[in-house]
């Protein structure tokens, strides 16, 4: 996994100091460089702004440095704090309407590898803060990994990764396995199948039985990988159903991570996502739209609601 250049949103809240720990393992993991970036509210920039100054005052030199002055203080105290100093990068404060597309923009505009943030907030509801996290997955096209605490290496055993037969399911198998090699953990594919909607009706889910659903995912999956030679990785039997390993093969060296299969029926598949990694996984991966077509859309839409309502680490990566 590359992380080498890793960007970490703040609202001074003790949430987000998690994130902020949270890239500082990253930093032994991967020897990273961590910027710390603060997104003020327009409306919250006046309004703060406004409270310190007297009338008349000069725009210019009285009401925008305050507020920035400010929390370019806190993002010190913070870098100071959680980070060596050898590892921090840039302080950003920025003013924006909408800080999560301020957030998503300046890693889409940088060489960052990953952004690492909280899934809720201090001074805001959880919900609101979700809903934050929620979009920058959305506008993001650098993998976003949110969390509520912050986890060590020690912590991950399951990763689980929801698959529909797609490429675009397809893709974060990759950086999955990195992950599961890092945390000597196994990977569960999950694959749910819906009832679906034609008008007002619901009609029945298919009539295919597991096994015929397990023998096509792995069939994707191994035309998947012969499509990207590049990743040196393969799935292999182990002679058990529903078992399996992921096999990565480079100069002579073979690494292998255990894979469990997973077929479930539910009328909803975020909620069948949630509900098994709350109970069994430590970490969930999954792939946001990156291209158009209904496929897409709707596992985005799935994404952004497992992100939402999710407290175990989610790290979400739009496809190529």
């Amino acid at each position: 996994m590359k992380a080498r250049h890793i960007l970490v949103p703040t609202d001074f809240s003790e949430a987000s100091n998690e994130a902020v720990k949270m890239a500082a393992r990253f930093v032994d993991l991967f020897d990273s460089t961590v910027d710390l970036i603060h997104v003020i509210p327009l409306m919250s920039y006046y309004d703060e702004s406004m409270e310190h100054l007297g009338v008349p005052f000069d725009m210019e030199k009285d009401l925008y440095p305050k507020v920035l002055k400010s929390a370019n203080e806190k993002m010190h105290e913070i870098a100071e704090e959680f980070l060596p100093k050898e590892h921090r990068g840039q302080i950003i404060n920025l003013v924006g309407r909408k800080p999560s597309q301020v957030i998503a923009e300046q890693a889409n505009s940088s060489q960052y590898d990953l952004i690492i943030m909280s899934n809720k907030g201090g001074h805001r509801s959880k919900g609101e803060r979700s809903n934050i996290t929620e979009k920058v997955i959305r506008y993001s096209e650098k993998p976003v990994l949110s969390i509520n605490t912050e986890f060590g290496k020690e912590d991950i055993h399951e990763i689980l990764i929801p698959v529909d037969g797609s490429d675009d399911s397809a893709a974060p198998l990759a950086e999955a396995f990195e992950l599961a090699m890092m945390f000597d953990a196994r990977i569960t594919l999950m694959h749910i199948i819906e009832p679906y909607t034609l008008g007002m009706e619901v009609l029945p889910m298919t009539i295919e039985d597991d096994q015929a659903v397990y023998t096509s995912l792995l069939k994707s999956i191994k035309s998947y990988f012969e499509d990207h030679p590049d990743m040196n990785l393969s799935i292999e039997s182990t002679g058990t159903d529903f078992e399996d390993q992921l096999v990565r093969k480079v100069d002579g060296k073979t690494e292998t991570v255990k894979v469990v299969s997973l077929i479930k029926k539910g009328f909803s598949a975020h909620t069948e996502i949630i509900e098994y990694a709350e109970e069994n996984a430590d970490m969930v991966v999954m792939s946001t739209h990156g291209r158009t077509g209904i496929a897409r859309v709707l596992l985005g839409s799935t994404t952004g609601i497992v992100a939402q309502q999710l407290s175990k680490p989610l790290l979400t990566l739009r496809p190529e």
